[in-house]
């Protein structure tokens, strides 16, 4: 059910208010200057900036601000942060450093505004429907959607915010993201478009402490701050700034995990460890991120230190990447690059717990197997363990390397540290390890957990399908003891093979030119459908970097239409590799005028990212983890990947992009997927709600998808008779355009015509997300004449729109080709043909359809409300609540409106064609209003300024309560007047 305007504004208004935010008065409604309201914000700070001497203080805000009108976002994030740090010129006594606070950790100091649509300056000029002021600086924007002409959504909110990025830029220095308040709630980060670029943004949904969705949660005072204060982030990409905010989840674990930290070195518990476990893709490098910065402000007396540890090189160089593309930080991250180095780093802290002058703190990144013992003895040996408490060790994709001696090396030198897991994946019972490391079993094996589930509900995932190639396709045929060896490399100890062996000759058969050049055909033969004619992208990972030369080798050999650009491979090199390798990699060193290869991986794996070429990459190792590429889609696995392995790197395609439903693991080998289920199954993991949302969540078969389809196409076929009388079959043999616009016409002018266009749609988007699925190859006739349906339906709703014909099979275009548009200015509207459409029902349907066209493309309320009353007539005829009869009178009736409008706009002066459209817009609600006081006092003023308005609207009231009893209806009608109608016409006046 909508919600009208009105009373989503008014919901708003009473929630701001519940939570403290109070209305900004009407004096502060000119336009912004800078954006900032600059009264509110001098006076704020000079009473948040006692400690600045009174006789520098005015000239201290005074820099500050112009500091802040002149900065981009990153800087002014930072002031929001810390303050604005300048400098007054003492003379003599040189210059005086000061810092600026412009807002205050407590709440209570504090100015907490709201305004309704307040205008900023812009091109087009914009005007949010709520704008949150903290001390006269704009924070957060409020966009409603709740009532239209057609159903309104959070997308059209969010389209309307990405609008809003491009027309006021410079809004969103300060803006640090937006809610969209629509059919459901969902907030969004905003950051400057000066490029106008088509941003792809995915509303997210909030949820409180409690996990209960609460989008005003965000809003708290305390909330608010502490996301500005603590965590909002920039992050440089592609010579962009873009702003991150949390998730709700990256939110609350990282709190939970403070809030242990805080307990532990408070003296109030002796827990110091805690194993977080979110799915992949969820944003654990930001959790780490967010509580390092957390742990560094609060705890900088206490000197605090942070050792960021992981277990791959591939990982290391993530965070490397990412903090150095990180702005806003407390810190710049140290990274430990031999064991020597970290040995020296452990000697400081050491000195330092004996010497308080030596001052040691910073975050260090560093790989696991640099604790090595046998590099160690010397050191333990001078200074034993650190007793130091106040180290924080962050520990990513935990399930790997914590059982060694590594690890043990780690624990026995910090014995004191607070230690944080992270993993991504299920912890099994023969890693108990993990849980004495970084729990607290049995009581608590997670200190906060987010489901594979919830990642796909909340948009941050999307599904992950599998299919298994063919056998006779790739001519792979693995025995009874291959797939026995499979199961046991994920850890089932019951079967007693040596799955080593069994690996070796697979491995050899994975690298086999012939197995290789039946895998390139494969994929030849599927690729362009499993990505959508390339609308994604696809991965190859071989077996080795052997593989996947000869795999580029014959996917170039077999394609046509690609070229070497569009295939690319990133492996490691080595000095004196095989032939093979070094054929392609003095190849590479022309291709690319360079012979450093980290140089040349990097650039294709940035390419493969941001560009549309290459198409498809090919690896062995490298980029199966912490390589985000939403684009990817599809993954050709011809490698034996080990369970932890095959989640993270299959994870790789599970990233949300624009239209992709899902990505698509194509298992090469044939029983990888199978092989990790069943020995999911078969391990014992200690909470089963992680072992039911990994069986059940993890990978979708591709039948399921399949399944859908038919459902779906079957759902179609049931309405499509209901409405037509006819079998889906028999349209498909029609002869001519007529009988095809018959069709059309019937469906939609039916009151199930929509739901028939969406289960269409829904139906067409299921078969072409299955790419090259087997099953399709008996139902492409059947999709290509779905496909003609939907255009032609789109076509009759839509006369003045083109429709892709790329899209439609040559054969079928002629059906769609047709005109369906009446010129309603053209057109002699009497009762002869009037009479001609009550028993032609195609040409009632083009009328209909064209009339729509005619009004939603005309500008102005009157045209808006006059579409939305024809709107509700056509469907109270659909369901045959009104008679062709009545329909055609309110058409006669629309008619008239636009031509009167038309004509009294020219001869009307100013005022009496203000009187008329307010009278005809009430009459077109049903109200035949005769405006009175109004009248007179439209007359007697000249209205100008906000004050003037609101006297004209009070006066209208008063007209409006004589006929109409509701109040609330009253305010909602003035409330839609005002906005619609008298604002814009006295902006137009003056």
């Amino acid at each position: 059910m909508t919600v009208p305007e009105y009373y989503a504004h008014k919901n708003i208004e009473e929630k701001l208010k519940s939570l403290g935010w109070e209305p900004l008065k009407e004096k502060y409604y000119s336009s912004p200057s800078n954006y900032l309201i600059l009264q509110i914000l001098e006076n704020q700070l000079y009473l948040l900036n006692k400690h600045i001497p009174e006789e520098d203080r005015e000239e201290a805000i005074e820099k500050a601000i112009d500091k802040l009108k002149n900065s981009d976002e990153v800087e002014i994030l930072d002031y929001l942060k810390k303050g604005v740090p300048i400098s007054i010129n003492k003379g003599q006594r040189g210059p005086s450093p000061y810092n600026v606070i412009l807002i205050s950790n407590n709440a209570d100091e504090n100015l907490f505004y709201y305004a309704h649509e307040l205008k900023f300056k812009g091109e087009p000029n914009i005007k949010p429907d709520f704008t949150l002021f903290i001390n006269g600086i704009p924070i957060v924007i409020i966009e409603a959607k709740r009532e239209i002409a057609e159903k309104e959504t959070v997308e059209d909110a969010i389209n309307q915010i990405k609008r809003y990025e491009y027309q006021a830029p410079d809004l969103f220095k300060y803006v640090q993201f937006a809610i969209a308040y629509g059919d459901r709630d969902r907030y969004v980060s905003t950051y400057p478009n000066r490029i106008k670029e088509d941003r792809f943004k995915v509303g997210y949904r909030w949820k409180n402490e409690s996990n209960k969705e609460e989008i005003f949660d965000l809003l708290k005072k305390e909330r608010l701050l502490d996301l500005i204060k603590n965590f909002i982030l920039f992050i440089k990409s592609n010579d962009e700034n873009i702003r991150i905010v949390p998730r709700y989840m990256q939110y609350w674990a990282v709190k939970k995990a403070f809030k242990r930290i805080e307990s532990y070195l408070n003296g109030e518990s002796e827990k110091n460890k805690g194993l977080i476990w979110h799915w992949q893709g969820s944003g654990k490098t930001f959790e780490i991120v967010y509580l390092s910065n957390l742990f560094l402000k609060f705890y900088k007396e206490r000197r605090p230190i942070i050792f960021i540890i992981v277990d791959r090189k591939d990982l290391e160089n993530q965070f490397k990447n990412i903090f150095s593309s990180l702005k806003n930080l407390e810190f710049e991250l140290k990274h430990i690059d031999s064991i020597e180095r970290l040995i020296e780093e452990l000697t400081h802290i050491k000195e330092a717990e004996k010497n308080k002058c030596k001052t040691i703190s910073g975050v260090y990144l560093v790989m696991i197997h640099k604790f090595d013992i046998n590099k160690f003895k010397e050191f333990i040996e001078s200074y034993g363990q650190i007793n130091k408490k106040e180290v924080l060790i962050l520990r990513d994709e935990v399930h790997r390397t914590e059982s060694g001696k590594f690890a043990s090396l780690k624990n026995y030198i910090f014995k004191n540290a607070i230690q944080i897991g992270f993993t991504g994946t299920p912890i099994h019972k023969k890693d108990y390890t993990t849980f004495n490391d970084y729990a607290y079993p049995p009581e608590e094996y997670y200190l906060h957990k987010f489901f594979i589930r919830d990642s796909i509900e909340e948009g941050f995932t999307v599904k992950l399908v599998w299919r298994v190639a063919n056998p006779k396709d790739i001519k792979l045929n693995l025995t009874e003891k291959d797939v026995k060896a499979l199961i046991d490399m994920y850890g089932n100890p019951n079967i007693d093979i040596n799955p080593e062996d069994v690996k070796i000759s697979l491995s050899d058969l994975l690298n086999s030119d012939e197995i290789i050049k039946n895998a390139s055909k494969y994929i030849v033969k599927n690729v362009k459908e499993d990505t959508e004619n390339f609308k994604f992208k696809a991965m190859v990972v071989a077996q080795s970097r052997e593989a996947c030369i000869k795999f580029k080798e014959y996917i170039l050999k077999y394609a046509k239409g690609l070229d070497e650009e569009d295939v690319e491979v990133v492996i490691t090199y080595h000095h004196n590799d095989s032939p093979i390798i070094e054929r392609y990699k003095n190849a590479l060193f022309k291709r690319f005028n360079t012979k450093n290869t980290e140089e040349i991986n990097k650039k294709i794996a940035e390419d493969f990212k941001n560009k549309d070429k290459p198409k498809i990459l090919i690896v062995d190792k490298k980029l199966l983890t912490g390589y985000d590429v939403p684009r990817l889609k599809v993954m050709y696995l011809l490698q034996i990947l080990k369970g932890h392995t095959l989640l993270q790197s299959t994870a790789r395609a599970n990233r949300p992009y624009k239209d992709k439903e899902f990505g698509l693991i194509v298992d090469m080998v044939g029983h990888l997927i199978e092989a990790y289920k069943k020995a999911v199954e078969i391990y014992e993991i200690y909470e089963n709600d992680i072992k039911e949302d990994v069986l059940k969540y993890l990978y979708i078969n591709y039948g399921e998808i399949w399944q859908s389809f038919i459902r779906k196409l079957d759902e179609f076929k049931r309405l499509f008779k209901k409405i037509t009388n006819r079998d889906f079959e028999e349209f498909m043999k029609i002869k001519d355009k007529e009988e095809f616009k018959e069709y059309i016409a019937k469906i939609v002018l039916h009151k199930d015509g929509d739901l028939l266009y969406n289960c269409l749609r829904e139906a067409i988007k299921l078969f072409e997300s299955l790419g090259a699925y087997e099953k399709k190859i008996n139902y492409y006739k059947i999709y290509d004449w779905l496909k003609a349906l939907s255009f032609g339906i789109y076509r009759f709703k839509n006369p003045k729109k083109e429709i892709p014909i790329k899209e439609i099979r040559e054969e079928l275009l002629k059906y769609v080709s047709f005109d369906s548009y009446v010129d309603i200015g053209e057109i002699e509207i009497n009762e002869k043909f009037l009479n001609n459409l009550k028993t032609d029902y195609v040409a009632f349907a083009d009328f209909t359809f064209s009339l729509l066209s005619y009004i939603e493309s005309r500008r102005g309320p009157l045209y808006k409300e006059l579409y939305k009353s024809l709107k509700k007539t056509i469907e109270s005829y659909k369901s045959k609540n009104k008679s062709i009869e009545e329909l055609l009178k309110e058409f006669d009736k629309a008619i008239n409106y636009i031509k009167s409008h038309e004509k009294l706009k020219n001869n009307l002066n100013k005022e009496e064609f203000l009187i008329y459209e307010i009278e005809s817009f009430l009459k077109i609600k049903g109200f035949n209003v005769k405006l009175d006081k109004f009248r007179q006092q439209i007359k007697v003023r000249k209205p100008k300024t906000p004050k003037d308005i609101k006297i004209l609207e009070n006066y209208l009231k008063i007209d409006l309560m004589k006929y109409i009893k509701d109040k609330d209806k009253v305010n909602e009608i003035v409330y839609e007047i005002g906005e619609e109608i008298i604002k814009p016409s006295v902006k137009a006046w003056n």
